[in-house]
C-alpha cells in the first residue's frame, strides 16, 4: 500500500477510535490529526470533514465488499448476510455512527450509498421494472438501512446474525399482502 494511502487508512482509524470514546459533536480534526500523528493539512487532502470520514469506513467496510459481491452475483443471501456481518464485525462504532443525525447523519449517508447501489444492481439486471427504477431503488435502501439501524440499535440481544438476516430476506421476497392473508 503506497503512503497516501497509509496515511488516509491512519487517519480513518485514528477517527473511528476517537468515535468509539467521544461524541461525534466532541471530535475535532485536530484530535484526529493528533492521534493520528500528522498535520492538520494532511487530513484536508485526504477528507473534506467528519462526515467524509465516515462515509469513507461505511464505504471501506460495508459498501466495498458488498458491492463487489453484488456485481459478480447479484444480489443474493451472501451479499445480504456481508452487509450485516460487517455492521456486527463492528456494532459499537456503528451504534455510534447511528447517533450522528442530521443532513450530513450516518443514516442519510448509508441511505444514500444503499440506494445508489441499489440502482447500480437494478441497471446491471437490465430489467424493465412496472416501477420507476429510481423510487424502486429508494424504497429498499430506506428500508435496509431502517433494518440495520433497528438491529444495531438494538443491540445482539435481540436477534442474532442468522436471525436478522431471515429475517430480511423474508421481508424483500414477501409483499405486505403476504403478511395480511
Amino acid at each position: 500500500m503506497e503512503k497516501s494511502n497509509l496515511t488516509k487508512e491512519l487517519l480513518a482509524e485514528s477517527f473511528r477510535d476517537l468515535l468509539l470514546h467521544r461524541d461525534f459533536e466532541k471530535i475535532t480534526i485536530k484530535h484526529i490529526t493528533d492521534r493520528a500523528g500528522v498535520i492538520r493539512p494532511t487530513f484536508y487532502y485526504h477528507f473534506q470533514d467528519k462526515y467524509d470520514v465516515l462515509e469513507y469506513i461505511l464505504k471501506r467496510d460495508v459498501i466495498d465488499p458488498a458491492s463487489r459481491m453484488i456485481a459478480e452475483d447479484g444480489l443474493n443471501s451472501a451479499a445480504v448476510t456481508q452487509i450485516f456481518s460487517a455492521f456486527d464485525n463492528d456494532r459499537l462504532f456503528y451504534q455510534k455512527a447511528f447517533k450522528v443525525t442530521g443532513q450530513n447523519g450516518f443514516f442519510e449517508i448509508l441511505f444514500l450509498n444503499f440506494k445508489k447501489e441499489c440502482e447500480t444492481a437494478f441497471k446491471a439486471e437490465g430489467r424493465s421494472a412496472p416501477v420507476n427504477s429510481e423510487m424502486a431503488a429508494m424504497y429498499y435502501a430506506i428500508g435496509l438501512a431502517h433494518v440495520i439501524r433497528f438491529w444495531i440499535e438494538s443491540g445482539k440481544k435481540a436477534m442474532s446474525l442468522e436471525e436478522i438476516c431471515t429475517l430480511y430476506e423474508f421481508l424483500i421476497t414477501h409483499s405486505i399482502y403476504d403478511f395480511m392473508k
